[in-house]
């Protein structure tokens, strides 16, 4: 996963540039099909704001944080960020597992459950 990383206002060090990277990876292996992370870190009135943009095949998930240092903002944004792909793939996952209506009511409207057969009673007993 590609990560790019800026800044507005400040300079970029390079121990924010490897904690940027090592939870970049971390996404990534934990959610297959991510493009890129975007993260653009500024300093607005002694506080740090880390802005993240994560995309994928599909996807594209925003978060947002501000904290006193710039570390802490981005954890804090890629944890959001965390958050929001771990809810999206249960959505996903929740509305591909719905039974459809239709074909549910097909299946217990056939003939063959109205009527019953002698092999329903082998079974059911």
């Amino acid at each position: 996963m590609e990560l790019i990383l800026s800044g507005k206002h400040l300079e970029i060090e390079d121990t924010d540039r490897a904690l940027a990277q090592k939870l970049a990876d971390q996404l990534a292996q934990d959610y297959a099909k991510l493009n890129s992370l975007r993260v653009v870190i500024s300093a607005e009135h002694g506080q740090a704001k880390a802005e993240a943009t994560l995309t994928g095949k599909n996807t594209s998930l925003n978060a947002s944080a501000i904290a006193d240092s710039v570390p802490v903002a981005i954890t804090a944004a890629t944890e959001k960020l965390n958050k929001q792909m771990r809810r999206y793939l249960e959505r996903l996952q929740d509305r591909s597992m719905q039974a459809d209506p239709q074909l549910k009511e097909k299946i217990w409207t056939s003939s063959d459950l109205k009527n019953g057969t002698e092999d329903d009673e082998e079974i059911f007993g």
